[in-house]
């Protein structure tokens, strides 16, 4: 169902999971982007490998919450594969486009939360 007021909508329990969830997401690319410099790149790693968790374990939250039979929610689970497979897979190729990907994924949980709560 969707919220017509904004009482109902920070009501709403799966909107307030998508929120951690590109808040989350926010902080990692952050995190990402400062330990960039190769000197801290081991202190931070660890820092992001967990936030990175806690996104995609929040995501995974979020879908079981908001889950209905009735409705079509196959946009959703692309950006879970998107987020368990494209982002970790270019880590490995370059950083640069690592980062650009993941800020992707941040647009892509945007229209998670624009199409599905709001």
């Amino acid at each position: 169902m969707q919220a017509t007021t904004l009482k109902g909508l920070f009501l709403d329990p799966s909107f307030i999971i998508i929120l951690f969830v590109i808040l989350g997401t926010i902080v990692n690319i952050l995190i990402g982007v400062s330990i960039l410099p190769e000197d801290k790149r081991k202190k931070g790693f660890k820092a992001h490998r967990l936030t990175f968790y806690f996104v995609v374990l929040s995501y995974v939250m979020f879908l079981w919450v908001s889950y209905s039979p009735t409705k079509n929610e196959w946009f959703e689970y692309i950006v879970l594969v998107y987020f368990l497979l494209v982002i970790p897979i270019t880590r490995r190729i370059n950083i640069t486009f690592h980062a650009i990907l993941a800020s992707l994924g941040l647009i892509l949980l945007v229209g998670v939360a624009s199409f599905s709560v709001l």
